[in-house]
């Protein structure tokens, strides 16, 4: 759920956005990826219509920062492109009967977009409150009101806390969005309150921040590709919001997305998100050492990488590459035990661990959280189980494509179905 009251708000027409082909954009490390798709609000269903992705250049991204705008801006053109002529290809397989020209898919004027980083970070606000008048139903005024109020009495210090932890000054710090990530009525976990009686009410609020660098260089990017940006999202959050049954009261887990500069980490309790950690170690590091222990160009290093992760690679090159990864993969499983151990308010840790993202497909990185002594370092109940999380594990999803089926693909299809959870398709303009 979007809230309201944050920023300015602009109304969007649910029925012209439902009729409208959108864009999903995620701009990673590695890759620039984009999906084209449609929203059917009635069925709650995403239709992707198209997919493209384009490389990124080795000197356009920092740490999942954007250090060269333009580099940036023409693989996300490039990306795009890629997305739009697949779209002509599938509808021309779907019609062959049709003339060439009708076959034309237009170009996208909306676009949600993925914030990722150890810059930025989300918290977890409870609040609890008593209604008076308990037979009357829940309200979006009612929930405003409520939100707004938490966010006079406990944004101020969150922004502090975690400007001191990411080391910038607080008015440097923008807010994303707030969610309402769970809600409980007399004890009771709904999907949202709108509409429900009640009179004890407990909601959990999930809010992301960013340096404010960060986002505009996001805004800049979609306003130099003529886009207008419905809203941005932190990509550890729109992945577990996508995963089947993940918002229902059984669920718990924890995701881990590797990307090419950073890995991000969330924990779910109980179908709520407890909150998101990430720290600069991704793909990249795997590359550079594989690099410098092999003796190759970095190009050389990262297709080297590929190879051997889809076990392409000739016995005596494939062990050396091995064992030039294993202290690295180690040393990565540590970053996830420390960014685990940072999150506050968890008692016992989810005993399901899901692998997603363009670095998951390194095997050390598996086999080093399967060795790891998590039992000895962290409160789980049991040792956790390690899993991958594909594209068909994600909920309201219907790929037209036929092509998204990797775990290095999930989070631009997690953004796209983001959009069902924008109320009346608002969008924020920060």
């Amino acid at each position: 759920m979007k809230l309201p009251g944050f920023g300015k708000k602009k109304k969007n027409n649910k029925e012209e956005l439902t009729d409208e082909l959108l864009l999903a954009l995620d701009i990673g490390t590695e890759f620039v990826k984009a999906v084209l798709f449609t929203a059917d609000t009635q069925s709650q269903l995403i239709n992707i219509k198209g997919y493209g992705r384009s490389r990124q250049h080795s000197n356009s991204m920092q740490g999942a920062m954007i250090v060269n705008f333009d580099n940036v801006v023409n693989a996300a053109d490039r990306a795009i492109g890629d997305a739009l002529f697949n779209a002509d290809e599938i509808a021309k397989k779907k019609n062959p009967e049709l003339a060439e020209e009708e076959f034309i898919t237009p170009l996208p004027h909306k676009v949600i977009m993925g914030i990722a980083g150890e810059l930025v970070q989300g918290v977890t606000i409870v609040a609890d409150y008593e209604r008076e008048e308990s037979e009357e139903k829940i309200d979006i005024e009612e929930t405003a009101e409520v939100v707004s109020k938490i966010k006079e009495q406990a944004f101020q210090d969150a922004v502090v806390d975690i400007a001191d932890e990411i080391g910038i000054a607080s008015t440097k710090l923008e807010e994303i969005n707030s969610k309402i990530n769970a809600t409980y009525i007399d004890g009771v976990k709904v999907d949202s309150p709108i509409g429900f009686t009640g009179s004890e009410v407990s909601y959990k609020i999930f809010s992301t921040f960013a340096p404010s660098i960060h986002l505009n260089s996001l805004k800049d990017i979609a306003k130099e590709l003529g886009l207008e940006v419905i809203s941005i999202e932190e990509e550890p959050y729109t992945i577990t919001r996508a995963v089947k049954g993940s918002r229902a009261e059984n669920y718990s887990g924890i995701v881990i997305d590797i990307g090419g500069g950073t890995t991000d980490v969330a924990v779910v309790d109980k179908g709520a998100i407890v909150g998101t950690k990430m720290f600069a170690y991704g793909g990249r590091v795997f590359t550079k050492r594989i690099a410098q222990d092999l003796e190759l160009e970095l190009n050389d290093a990262e297709q080297t990488k590929l190879d051997y992760s889809a076990d392409k690679l000739a016995k005596a090159v494939q062990t050396d590459v091995k064992k030039a990864l294993a202290k690295d993969a180690q040393i990565w499983a540590e970053g996830v035990e420390l960014a685990l151990s940072e999150l506050e308010d968890v008692e016992t840790y989810p005993s399901n661990i899901y692998l997603c993202g363009g670095g998951s497909a390194l095997p050390e990185i598996k086999q080093a959280l399967m060795e790891h002594p998590w039992l000895q370092v962290l409160p789980f109940v049991k040792f956790p189980k390690v899993d991958f999380l594909f594209p068909n594990q994600l909920e309201d999803i219907n790929d037209e494509t036929g092509t998204i089926i990797d775990p290095e693909d999930i989070a631009p299809v997690a953004l796209a179905r983001m959009v069902l959870e924008l109320n009346d398709f608002d969008h924020t303009e920060k």
